[in-house]
């Protein structure tokens, strides 16, 4: 069918794109002449005014989608927003799945044992997204869970993780994802001994970053755990100082303030009667509700159902599902790259 002759914006999406990048720098330059000439606009109005003019920038790519809903009978449809989430779930990460309980399940951990841990932690450290695995509920402990958020929020990785669960007969289910730091948070205020070991463990840590590394023993053959100093204020450092360095190379202990804090929480909680709590589905929800981001989009849903979930979600990261299954981590932002694109080719066709 032969489209309108009457076009309000007669050019391409690409084009349309370009105009509205550089009406964007025109009218802020006129507008940066007029402040440093006459003075306007003033301080109380800048965000409005801005604000106008990034929406009047947008008005070639607005008069483009405008012709695009006129051609198509007035309105778009969810046909014409279909996402290949195939090619969606490629772009996003799974991400790495810690061992039960960090690789310890089931017993407690001594301080001569805190050292088995610290593998996993460096391998969750180092990705950007971490999956806990709940299994059926009892796969973790919340001792273990606040060893690893403590490490996430300290370092600045893993910055999203995922919790799975069996349910329903199935295994891996979705049941919400959240930033270390909103876990850690929530999860200090559930035990007032939690909150006591966090701050020994840090304190304790940071007291032996004031040595740096060590220098090798004459002749230059092998590394020594220096003795504590008498200023060394916490038992807990002082009692450990073989946590604090490699021996091997002499470099501080990079996950020192976590194998400290798994110590702590070993002796004060784990190996006292009662032991620590186990993290079921209830549990995780009980802890996090607050924080715990659920949306997600599932790969069996119709279209019109996974464009209305993508479309009203202001979350920046949603999770991909099959049938209820975890699969991936997308960013907000590939989904609106990815429904862009599929606007723009249907345009230019």
């Amino acid at each position: 069918m032969k489209k309108s002759d009457h076009k309000f914006w007669p050019y391409k999406s690409k084009i349309s794109i370009i105009f509205s990048l550089i009406l964007l720098i025109v009218l802020i330059i006129i507008v940066s002449i007029l402040r440093s000439t006459i003075g306007w606009p003033p301080d109380s109005s800048t965000n409005t005014i801005l604000l106008g003019i990034l929406l009047l920038s947008l008005l070639p790519v607005l008069l483009a989608v405008l012709d695009v809903i006129i051609d198509r009978g007035g309105s778009i449809g969810y046909k014409d927003f279909k996402i290949d989430f195939g090619k969606v779930q490629q772009s996003g990460l799974s991400g790495f799945t810690i061992p039960a309980n960090i690789g310890v399940p089931g017993i407690p951990v001594t301080d001569s044992d805190t050292s088995n841990i610290l593998e996993l932690l460096k391998q969750a450290t180092a990705t950007s997204i971490v999956v806990v695995d709940l299994e059926d509920g009892h796969a973790w402990w919340e001792t273990r869970l606040l060893v690893l958020v403590s490490g996430a929020e300290r370092l600045k990785k893993p910055d999203k993780i995922v919790f799975v669960a069996n349910e329903a007969g199935k295994q891996r289910v979705f049941q919400g994802w959240a930033e270390p730091e909103d876990l850690l948070q929530q999860l200090l205020k559930e035990d007032q001994q939690y909150l006591r070991s966090f701050y020994s463990a840090r304190a304790a840590a940071m007291q032996w970053m004031l040595y740096g590394p060590l220098e090798k023993i004459p002749p230059n053959t092998y590394y020594q755990i220096p003795v504590p100093p008498l200023w060394m204020q916490s038992g807990l450092a002082s009692n450990h100082s073989w946590m604090a360095f490699s021996t091997q190379t002499g470099l501080p202990n990079e996950l020192l303030a976590e194998q400290y804090l798994q110590n702590e929480l070993g002796s004060e909680i784990e190996q006292q009667p009662g032991g620590s709590k186990h993290i079921s589905i209830i549990r995780l929800n009980e802890i996090f509700k607050p924080v715990l981001i659920k949306q997600a989009i599932d790969m069996t849903w119709a279209n019109e159902k996974q464009t209305n979930v993508c479309l009203g979600s202001d979350a920046n990261f949603m999770a991909i599902t099959e049938d209820g299954r975890y699969s991936a981590l997308v960013s907000k932002q590939t989904l609106v790259n990815e429904m862009l694109k599929t606007l723009f080719n249907n345009q230019d066709k």
